[in-house]
């Protein structure tokens, strides 16, 4: 084969920078590798976020809780959405994607079964067999993965698939960034890091900044150098957008030395605070051109800034009852949302309360089904009208879909998976509308992605408040409108809508309204790190224990 020339890697902190074509090739000024010279590339993987604080409401996740994208379906269906930046790159490119099959976290994120994962590992290495030879392999996986028998899902699957397709084939990979960083996943992949924004609008960008550096390496024009430090801070969820706070000005950091001579990425693995594992931490990590030496100085500089600025990612908390009164507040000062006859043109110019159910947030591996903040939305005088979208209650869907439209029925609605979420709500309902459930998500981090949802209702339940509530049979945090909208929910004309989503939801909702608020409720994606107890960690971690220690001298 010949040498290909590297020219420039894309940037991992926006989509746009990573559009264009970045390689060049002999006798073409840049761009398209000619089709006799183009890279065979597999897609395999294994998408988990793993919150073992569900595993004993829910069960663990078997094969049959997980969606499967084989063959063909990788390129039609994960093309251009979040995790698709290696497909689309190899079609840009002209690349040849091989038809690989990809494991993806669907309604179920508890931990994963030992058969389950014993099953689907021999499946993807089954595929990868029949592909051989392949010049790249991108693994699809989360970062926060966890195996019964092992809390390193990412790095037991790259370790594995490394032994299978030996030293000369690219193994690459770039994730979530609440992970973690394992001497498994460094040692037996060719380039990795993590995306730096949260809501995560950088992931396709940063896979395909992944793909272009497996290009290079295989051309011999790169030669990565990464280390890693886990310092001993545990992060709760926090909004990297968010200027002049913790996670932003960690970001900011990370940008700032990646434009530093010789640095190749700069990434920050947040950890994932809803599992109890040893890999518990924040994870940053400096990957340099061939200079192992400058990658541990600026590691270090990193690390020791983090654990300096430590208090400062404490997130600030308030109780349900007080973020009810900001919402009255906000409505008295607003007003409420008025029916008008139209005209032509209009635009509805009202704009909603949003409230973000953090801590039951199914993005983060919650049940779904936590009533604490439709129970106060149902309750509170004066807030007009109500949506709430959506809560996780496959029993429920199923007596509003036996019962069929237009019929009134007694619910014990959600409630059914944690304890820690709220009881369930006894009323009756009036089902509004049924919904197969098949959706295509039109806004935010997973735009343009498929989800199955099952059987969903709009059932209209009559309290204090009106309230419009979306009943789904899947899981599926609320990543925009898409939940409400086969219903007939138009979110300008709401005064108040409950979501469940921890961060996930504001790249959409703030095209409609500056009012986004968020819950801090019970539930098994609290802000409130400290209330799960980590029976499995070996060293002390700050803020569980305040007088943790940190030392870059070990």
């Amino acid at each position: 084969m010949k040498r290909r020339k590297f020219i420039k890697l894309a940037s991992s902190t926006g989509v746009a920078a990573a559009s264009a074509s970045l390689l060049t090739f002999p006798g073409k000024s840049e761009g398209k590798m000619a089709s006799s010279k183009k890279l065979r590339v597999s897609y395999v993987g294994f998408f988990h976020e793993t919150n073992t604080y569900l595993t004993e409401g829910m069960g663990e996740t078997t094969l049959d809780r997980m969606r499967v994208f084989r063959g063909d379906q990788i390129k039609k269906q994960i093309k251009g959405t979040a995790i698709g930046g290696a497909v689309d790159v190899c079609e840009e490119e002209g690349w040849e994607l091989l038809p690989g099959v990809m494991f993806y976290v669907d309604w179920c994120f508890s931990t994963v079964n030992d058969q389950a994962w014993k099953d689907a590992k021999k499946d993807i290495l089954d595929t990868l067999k029949t592909q051989l030879p392949m010049d790249i392999v991108y693994l699809s996986v989360h970062g926060a993965g966890m195996v019964n028998s092992t809390p390193d899902l990412e790095g037991d699957l790259a370790e594995s698939v490394r032994a299978l397709v030996g030293n000369d084939t690219m193994i690459v990979w770039s994730g979530d960034l609440h992970g973690k960083i394992t001497d498994k996943m460094k040692d037996n992949m060719n380039f990795f890091s993590a995306c730096k924004q949260y809501p995560h609008m950088d992931m396709n960008a940063c896979a395909r900044d992944a793909m272009y550096r497996g290009a290079a390496i295989l051309a011999g024009e790169s030669h990565p150098t990464p280390a890693y430090r886990k310092v001993p801070l545990m992060m709760g969820m926090s909004n990297t957008e968010e200027e002049g706070t913790f996670a932003n000005r960690l970001k900011e950091k990370c940008i700032e030395m990646e434009k530093r001579p010789g640095v190749l990425n700069c990434s920050v693995m947040h950890g994932f605070p809803y599992q109890d594992s040893n890999f518990c931490g924040v994870f940053p990590m400096v990957t340099t051109e061939n200079n192992l030496e400058l990658a541990q100085e600026l590691v270090d500089e990193l690390a020791q800034w983090i654990w300096d600025h430590r208090k400062e990612s404490i997130i600030p908390l308030e109780p349900l009852d007080k973020t009810m009164s900001t919402v009255l507040a906000m409505l008295e000062k607003d007003g409420h949302y008025v029916r008008r006859l139209p005209t032509k043109g209009d635009v509805i110019d009202h704009t909603p309360i949003v409230i973000g159910d953090a801590a039951d947030n199914p993005g983060g591996g919650a049940g779904g089904g936590g009533t604490h903040l439709l129970k106060a939305l149902m309750e509170t005088k004066g807030l007009g009208k109500v949506a709430f979208m959506s809560i996780h209650d496959p029993e429920t869907a199923k007596a509003a879909v036996a019962a069929g439209v237009g019929a009134t029925i007694d619910v014990s609605l959600g409630g059914k998976f944690e304890k820690l979420a709220g009881e369930p709500i006894k009323t009756k309902a009036y089902v509004k509308s049924l919904s197969d459930g098949n959706e295509i998500v039109r806004g935010g981090t997973a735009f343009n992605g498929p989800f199955q949802l099952g059987p969903t209702a709009r059932l209209v339940i009559e309290a204090e408040n009106t309230v419009d509530v979306i009943v789904i049979s899947g899981l599926c945090q609320t990543y925009d409108d898409t939940q409400g909208r086969p219903h007939g929910i138009i979110i300008q004309e709401y005064d108040v809508i409950g979501v469940k989503s921890g961060m996930h939801f504001r790249a959409f909702y703030e095209n409609f309204t500056d009012k986004l608020l968020i819950a801090d409720v019970p539930g098994t994606t609290s802000r409130d790190i400290t209330l799960f107890e980590h029976t499995k960690l070996t060293y002390p971690i700050y803020p569980l224990d305040e007088n943790a220690k940190f030392s870059i001298a070990g």
